[in-house]
């Protein structure tokens, strides 16, 4: 399958931002009969012209073989990828400057990925508190039937606390995640990043395995903070939240490097994870170039009730 043609990044030497960008990024009209906005896909699976070329676009997207150069990895499934949902997460991916993308039904079907395809049987999440009650049922209930422990920590930015937090951790088993949610629901309480980075360091170089930090984004991202600048490495969202924006969407994700979401998300992410259809996100490639718009507007009346101008 031909890849779409490179949305346009620079007019001459002027980077384009992410508000322009957000019009037409990722999307190629050429593929799609030249309709200037996306169509709606309305399918669960795709046509292969034969039966050799199913086996390639699989292997591609599972990741047992590379494209061949000028050539993308085919749509197979809409489980595994489908075009609308592909175009919101190269614009997701714009807006929090990072490599890749994987789009989820859920907030909690990013976060519950993201854990599975990284803690295993016998390992412990460090994590602030408190988190979003579905996350906070997931450790305490769900993954602790797996035999996955988790050690919370209540101040964020107190890190001789988070420190002695991750002491206690290591003593339960092997540290493969610090999970933190800044600011969080329904407290707006804070975590600083860059210190639990230099945590997460520290526990890597005490146990042989530096574990992965998380942070769930949801309430300030990705126009006021982008995480992964600050030292975390998969920044996650309930995109219901602010990137909706208008109560009639479902859905997650989860971003980072390509090392650890692969092109096509990568096999582990497919197989666990209950992925966004396309049908479903289709219409709402919309909701992007609305999204710096919705999150001013809020910090704007945010400033006039704090100062007490609202009446």
């Amino acid at each position: 399958m031909v890849k779409p043609f490179p949305s346009k990044t620079h007019i001459g030497n002027h980077m384009l931002h992410p508000e322009t960008l957000m019009l037409n990024y990722g999307y190629d009209p050429q593929l799609s009969e030249g309709a200037v906005k996306p169509p709606v896909f309305l399918t669960s699976t795709f046509v292969f012209r034969t039966a050799e070329d199913g086996q390639d676009f699989f292997d591609f997207v599972s990741g047992r073989r590379e494209p061949p150069e000028g050539m993308g990895a085919g749509l197979v499934y809409s489980r595994f990828n489908h075009p609308n949902s592909e175009i919101v997460e190269d614009r997701l991916s714009v807006y929090e400057r990072t490599e890749n993308c994987a789009l989820f039904s859920s907030g909690m079907a990013a976060i519950a990925t993201t854990i599975l395809a990284f803690a295993r049987p016998g390992d412990v999440i460090l994590h602030s508190q408190p988190l979003y009650g579905g996350t906070e049922t997931l450790f305490a209930k769900t993954l602790a039937g797996l035999s996955i422990g988790a050690v919370g920590f209540a101040d964020g930015i107190d890190e001789t606390a988070v420190r002695m937090a991750a002491e206690d951790a290591m003593r339960k088993g092997r540290v493969a995640m610090i999970f933190i949610e800044t600011p969080a629901n329904p407290t707006n309480g804070l975590v600083d990043i860059a210190m639990v980075r230099r945590v997460a360091e520290t526990i890597g170089q005490a146990q042989g395995h530096t574990p992965i930090v998380a942070c769930d984004n949801t309430l300030l991202g990705p126009v006021f903070q982008r995480p992964i600048e600050h030292g975390a490495d998969l920044s996650l969202y309930s995109l219901t939240k602010y990137v909706g924006g208008h109560s009639d969407l479902i859905a997650g994700a989860a971003l980072g490097s390509k090392a650890l979401i692969p092109d096509g998300n990568g096999w582990v992410f497919q197989e666990v994870t209950a992925r966004l259809t396309g049908h479903i996100d289709a219409g709402d490639t919309s909701f992007t170039p609305e999204l710096t718009n919705v999150v001013r507007r809020a910090e704007a009346d945010a400033v006039l009730v704090a100062g007490g101008n609202f009446l």
